[in-house]
């Protein structure tokens, strides 16, 4: 069946939402076998061999090569986009449930917001920014707020979380330094300068040779590797190409969504209140942000 050209940028979006918003279930599943520091050594492993493949595959990639002067930059951002997000983000979820998990991962474009005047020259915060970010933390106060008085751990997890999606958010103003280079290129070495270290405390301080990991486990790591830290990137870059970064920012939205719903609905957790109230608040907050967004939206709906 042949798809139609005008189709092609929903069903990326689409796409990837699935793929960055399943990965909540997937780390839950391997973490139930697998210590945090295994769990990401191998999900930047195998997102680097998934991304240098891709690369071997593509002419344009072939030639893409790190500027010289670019390798600091990279290095900031293999410790922001791999290492630290990779690690918190995975040591978090031993501690709440997938479905919290990515709701505080959504917050990745507020905290973008409001880290973007100390990285941009000439960035300013406005009204829209301003009440974005309130309305973002407004979000995560009724989401975290019930475990200030409860037992300390869910709280620790929802904070490793947090701090997982603004170290994302460091990296993505970081990526402005790169210029005009392909995200696959990009996260390639990204993700391969991050896989050295983590491989190496992995070895250390875990001994994954001493570990059973079990089918479930090893089919979860691969898909979190292969494509949600690897594929998934040619899939963005190709939706940036057709649509345009506006249109490709859907994917914050939509990424939060569809982790809380596939936690609830494939592995069964609890969804309460506060986290659909939280969950609101926060794609609230990037819409009022993206009046852009909205309006081509808008438009479309009308035509």
């Amino acid at each position: 069946m042949k798809i139609s050209p005008s189709a092609t940028p929903l069903l990326l979006l689409a796409g990837i939402a699935l793929i960055w918003g399943s990965q909540f279930l997937f780390n839950q599943v391997v973490i139930q076998d697998l210590p945090p520091l295994t769990l990401s050594a191998g999900r930047a492993t195998i997102g680097a061999l998934t991304l240098a493949v891709i690369g071997w595959l593509r002419p344009s990639e072939k030639k893409a090569q790190a500027a010289p002067g670019m390798w600091k930059t990279y290095c900031l951002l293999a410790f922001f986009e791999g290492l630290l997000p990779l690690f918190l983000l995975s040591w978090g979820q031993t501690r709440v449930d997938s479905s919290i998990a990515a709701i505080l991962m959504g917050t990745i474009p507020i905290f973008t917001i409001l880290l973007a005047p100390a990285f941009v020259p000439g960035n300013h915060w406005n009204a829209p920014a301003i009440l974005s970010v309130i309305c973002g933390f407004a979000g995560i106060v009724i989401l975290v707020g019930p475990n200030l008085h409860a037992e300390s751990s869910g709280l620790l997890g929802e904070l490793a979380v947090l701090g997982a999606a603004a170290s994302v958010s460091v990296s993505l103003l970081l990526f402005n330094r790169l210029g005009d280079v392909s995200p696959v290129t990009a996260v390639r070495h990204i993700l391969t300068l991050a896989a050295i270290p983590l491989v190496l405390l992995a070895l250390i301080h875990d001994q994954p040779w001493t570990l059973h990991i079990t089918p479930p486990s090893i089919v979860a790591l691969l898909i979190l590797g292969i494509f949600c830290a690897g594929i998934v990137y040619l899939m963005f870059a190709q939706l940036i190409k057709l649509s345009g970064s506006v249109y490709t920012s859907l994917v914050n939205y939509l990424t939060p969504v569809v982790g809380v719903l596939m936690g609830g609905a494939i592995i069964g957790e609890s969804v309460g209140l506060n986290a659909w109230l939280a969950l609101a608040f926060i794609v609230s907050a990037l819409l009022i942000n993206q009046p852009e967004l909205l309006q081509r939206l808008w438009t479309r709906s009308a035509a």
